[in-house]
């Protein structure tokens, strides 16, 4: 099961003056901020993806005319504490934040990953072994082993495929909303070269 969880946070607010739509955006952001300084033992870190006041427009007899402004902020939340998950979204939702985008991971330090890598390696082993058996031929010692795309311009390696994106609008009720982890998947993948042992092909018998 997960041991993380990720959600995106954002608040906004709308004026006829620049002024007026971060004012009312900084007051939503103020009482979200509040909420996650009352659950900061469940949350490992906050970072914020993006921050910005821009006109807003709409299209009228064939060109865009400027209706306001829009000032807004997108945060990242990871939560360490997955048991709180549903109370922090409730409380984040009655705070006026929208919330977005919810994704369960699996920690890098967890047991799953060492597991995964020792199934990896010793597929790896099997495969090799039923390919030289193929060939008539030994298998020497291991050359070089590599996580997929080390040896490659190719970005690849671990990855924690997580499920379960979900979304909640501002305006939550008083009772927290239930909130179950998906399962996520480990995959660990491995490239393995072997030494070939020359003078020494397997008999046929």
């Amino acid at each position: 099961m997960p041991d993380l969880a990720s959600v995106r946070v954002g608040v906004d607010g709308e004026g006829q003056s620049r002024e007026q739509a971060y004012q009312l955006a900084s007051a939503t952001a103020a009482a979200v901020d509040g909420v996650l300084a009352d659950f900061q033992p469940a949350i490992d870190r906050v970072t914020t993806a993006a921050l910005a006041v821009q006109p807003t427009t709409r299209w009228r007899k064939g060109e865009s005319q400027r209706t306001g402004w829009q000032a807004f902020r997108l945060s990242v939340v990871e939560i360490k504490d997955t048991s709180r998950v549903g109370e922090l979204l409730n409380a984040l939702a009655g705070a006026g934040g929208n919330i977005s985008d919810l994704s369960w991971m699996v920690a890098q330090a967890n047991q799953s990953f060492a597991l995964a890598r020792q199934r990896a390696g010793e597929d790896a082993r099997a495969r090799a072994q039923q390919y030289a058996q193929a060939l008539n031929i030994k298998l020497g010692p291991v050359a070089w082993a590599a996580e997929p795309g080390l040896r490659s311009t190719d970005h690849a390696g671990w990855t924690a495929a997580a499920a379960g994106a979900r979304a909640m609008s501002a305006g939550a009720g008083e009772e927290s909303v239930s909130v179950n982890p998906d399962e996520v998947t480990i995959h660990a993948a491995i490239e393995v070269g072997y030494c070939i042992r020359q003078n020494d092909p397997l008999s046929d018998g």
